[in-house]
């Protein structure tokens, strides 16, 4: 994602005419790939917020024993097509996986702002909390770069204590204007108008590392790589200085939110599920059976759809077959 540096240099320009969040957004309408491409089952999932706007995500169910379920929010730009990658390999180790777009990203409806994007996270929240998949399995969230930012911030509200029992972030910032600073202090063009973009940036209400502590007890596990060229490891630092007991910090080599892509560090996040008390132990009793999910059919291996692979008008259609709720 070293792109991202490029689009926040060209759209930070635009926040000195009207200023506001939509610097952080860099969404993507057409899907690059469905799980399918990746040999998974899955299921589209609608989502409808109360003013009728319409999300969609994807539901990959676990293979074999359900250990948990992991509620994924992706980064800034592009769609859950493109960061399929990072969790594609959870399902193989037991572990159902929801990746949701927000608004204005891939199927889901609308235009990109913080506000809305912070809406979207908490009824993709509600709905593992009422839709009756969770078993009474554990519940993690893991938020790579905003993804994490805006995860933060939704579980910080005293309203989600205990909808969530782990939470994994991976190259998120601490503060909103801190990160774009450093952004602009790299590019000659930008450094001189950091005093008019910086205060029309969210406020440092919203900042991860003023939320993080709020997180507690719940087991935290932070991952920032040394080499990464859009968020500076700096940034990693201060949020984890900021969060609160038990946490655990886990240093990484690599690009901006790749780390999931080495089967090393996939095997870190599954030990910290394990001794965090995250991961379900299977049955004692050998071939005993879990209880069917509540209504929920069972999951197909989906075909590739041509026009959703190539971004045609069909491809922004929610599925007729889809969850709503």
């Amino acid at each position: 994602m070293a792109m991202v540096l490029r689009l926040i240099s060209g759209a930070v320009l635009l926040a000195i005419l009207g200023g506001c969040s939509g610097v952080f957004f860099y969404p993507m309408k057409p899907w690059a790939q469905n799980p399918a491409r990746q040999g998974l089952d899955y299921q589209d999932v609608v989502l409808i917020q109360p003013d009728g706007l319409r999300l969609h995500g994807w539901w990959l169910p676990a293979r074999g024993f359900n250990r948990g379920t992991v509620y994924f929010l992706h980064g800034n730009a592009e769609n859950i097509s493109t960061h399929l990658i990072n969790v594609q390999w959870l399902p193989a180790r037991g572990y159902n996986v929801f990746l949701l777009d927000y608004r204005g990203y891939g199927l889901s409806e609308g235009d990109p702002d913080l506000p809305g994007a912070l809406a979207d996270v908490q009824l993709g929240l509600d709905w593992l909390s009422h839709s009756g998949r969770l078993q009474g399995k554990p519940l993690v969230l893991f938020g790579q770069s905003l993804g994490g930012a805006l995860g933060v911030d939704v579980l910080a509200d005293p309203a989600n204590q205990g909808k969530v029992d782990c939470v994994m972030l991976e190259a998120t910032f601490a503060s909103y204007r801190g990160v774009a600073d450093d952004v602009m202090r790299r590019s000659w063009l930008l450094w001189p108008l950091r005093w008019a973009v910086l205060p029309t940036l969210p406020a440092p209400a919203l900042d991860p590392a003023g939320n993080i502590a709020a997180l507690a007890p719940r087991p935290l596990l932070l991952l920032h790589s040394h080499q990464d060229p859009v968020i500076p490891y700096a940034q990693g630092e201060a949020l984890f200085a900021a969060a609160a007991e038990p946490k655990t910090f886990q240093a990484l080599k690599g690009g901006h939110a790749q780390g999931t892509r080495d089967p090393a560090v996939q095997q870190r996040l599954l030990d910290f599920l394990d001794h965090s008390g995250c991961m379900a132990e299977p049955p004692e009793q050998p071939g005993m059976a879990e209880p069917a999910q509540p209504g929920m059919p069972t999951p197909r291996h989906r075909g590739v759809d041509s026009e959703n692979a190539s971004g045609d008008a069909d491809a922004l259609r929610a599925p007729a077959e889809a969850y709503r709720f």
